[in-house]
């Protein structure tokens, strides 16, 4: 029979080492779990600052009234943390009519309350944006870069005295060999000079910026509802009788009105590409006018168009009317976005 008197005491140390190694075993998943709790935490967190940045970034631009100076800074109080916004202006056009380019950065900051008031996670988003003004030169109530003739029969009335108020801008701005031999006109006589491009330059209207992609349109067919709404219809359009638009109405091609009944009417502003045919029995616009300014893109001249002919009852009235002009341009100052130019993770200094 084994002595075992020798291996007495042995089972006390065994029994620590092994607690020892639970203990650290224990330790080790906790500092692991407390590890990856962190990086769940921290990854969440980025996700918020992200969020928090990019709410910031739409609330500023959408808020922006007025043009912002160089450097303008606010900062939003949002739920989970605040957003810090800085814009920066890129590109200063000398022509004060033109658009400005800015850089919006914003800086997401995360706040947990139980942590304290230092933030948790902060992350930085960018958009490049255009200063967009509701601007255009007021130089009469109709402007035709392309030829425009009148027809014998009916009533022409184009009139640049201002309906909304004292003052008054020129009745017609037409190209060389226009020929406007029938109508009132108010002031007279029409102003036929320069060549196409001549006479479109005088609008200062961006016109590669609005039909290349560059301007935002509420509405791309006239079939949108609502007061001093942008219509922008890529190639011909049609303004039939009994239609009555208001705002700014882009056609990249022709405009034809046309019907028996009722009047085609729109007030605002028209911005025609090619040539606006008067068939409409009746057509009234009261704002601006303006056709032929394809010109501004360098290829072939606009078709000459026409106004006038028909009947006695047909009438042909183009007025200035400033408000209306005012109500159409009011939605369009404020910033607008640059496709494809959001940047994540800015660099601030």
């Amino acid at each position: 029979m084994p002595n075992l008197r020798g291996n007495s005491g042995i089972a006390l140390p065994v029994t620590i080492f092994v607690i020892s190694l639970l203990t650290i075993m224990l330790a080790a998943s906790f500092v692991r779990v407390d590890a990856e709790r962190t990086i769940a935490v921290s990854g969440g967190e980025s996700v918020t600052a992200i969020a928090l940045a990019q709410s910031g970034l739409h609330n500023y631009i959408a808020s922006r009234t007025s043009r912002p100076p160089d450097g303008d800074s606010v900062r939003f109080n949002l739920t989970g943390g605040y957003a810090d916004v800085v814009a920066h202006i890129v590109q200063r056009p000398a022509d004060t009519l033109q658009n400005q380019v800015y850089i919006v950065r914003s800086t997401g900051y995360v706040i947990v309350p139980e942590r304290g008031a230092v933030h948790q996670g902060a992350r930085t988003v960018a958009q490049f944006a255009v200063w967009q003004t509701g601007v255009i030169r007021r130089i009469a109530a109709f402007v035709a870069a392309n030829r425009v003739r009148t027809q014998s029969g009916g009533r022409i009335d184009i009139d640049g005295r201002d309906f909304c108020g004292p003052g008054s801008i020129g009745s017609v701005r037409a190209r060389n060999g226009s020929r406007f031999d029938d109508g009132t006109y108010r002031p007279s006589p029409p102003v036929i000079r320069g060549s196409g491009d001549q006479v479109a330059d005088t609008t200062g209207i961006d016109w590669n910026y609005i039909v290349n992609g560059g301007f935002v349109a509420d509405y791309y067919s006239l079939s949108g509802s609502g007061f001093w709404k942008s219509y922008l219809i890529r190639g011909d359009a049609t303004l039939n009788s009994g239609t009555v638009g208001t705002g700014i109405l882009i056609v990249t091609g022709d405009l034809t009105t046309t019907g028996n009944r009722g009047r085609a009417e729109w007030y605002g502003i028209v911005l025609v590409g090619g040539k606006i045919d008067f068939n409409a029995r009746r057509t009234r616009f009261r704002g601006l006018v303006y056709s032929g300014l394809n010109e501004l893109l360098g290829g072939p001249a606009p078709p000459d168009g026409t106004i006038g002919g028909g009947g006695g009852g047909n009438r042909y009235e183009i007025e200035y009317w400033s408000c209306y002009v005012d109500n159409s341009l009011a939605s369009l100052t404020g910033f607008v976005a640059i496709p494809n130019a959001w940047v994540e993770n800015w660099a601030s200094y």
